[in-house]
C-alpha cells in the first residue's frame, strides 16, 4: 500500500512539472489601474461644486436618451451615473451656485424634474 501511494505521489509531481498556467489580462485593465493609481496619488482632485440633476430612474435607456437630447439642445457637460438603485443624469459643473442657476433657469421648463445638487465635482472637465 505504501509503495502504491509513493508511486501515485511521484507520478502526480512529475505530471505537475510539465503543466503550464497562462494568465490573460482583460482589455482595459491598464487604463483602470492608471485611474486607480492617480486617484490614490491625488485624492483631492474633486472640489465642492454644483451640478443639476435632470433625471433619476431605474431605466438606463431612458437616462441615455435624456442625455442625448440634452446634448443636442445645449453644449454643457452631461453624464449618466449609476447611483444604486437609479440611473441619474447630471448636467453642468460649476464652482458656485450662482453660476449653476444660469443653466438651471434655461432648462427648468424643458426638464421639470431638474434640481440643483451640491456635490464633489471634478472641475474643469477634460474635453
Amino acid at each position: 500500500m505504501k509503495r502504491f501511494l509513493l508511486i501515485a505521489f511521484i507520478s502526480l509531481l512529475s505530471h505537475e512539472a510539465y503543466s503550464q498556467i497562462v494568465v490573460k489580462k482583460p482589455a482595459g485593465l491598464d487604463g483602470l489601474m492608471q485611474s486607480r493609481i492617480s486617484k490614490r496619488k491625488h485624492p483631492d482632485t474633486k472640489i465642492d461644486g454644483y451640478h443639476i440633476l435632470i433625471y433619476s430612474g431605474d431605466n438606463r435607456a431612458k437616462a441615455e436618451s435624456i442625455k442625448a437630447r440634452f446634448e443636442t439642445e445645449f453644449s454643457h457637460y452631461c453624464e449618466v451615473v449609476w447611483d444604486e438603485p437609479n440611473f441619474k443624469v447630471y448636467v453642468g459643473l460649476y464652482k458656485t451656485k450662482f453660476e449653476c442657476m444660469s443653466l438651471f433657469n434655461l432648462i427648468k421648463n424643458k426638464y421639470p424634474m431638474a434640481i440643483v445638487i451640491k456635490d464633489k465635482i471634478i472641475y474643469p472637465p477634460l474635453n
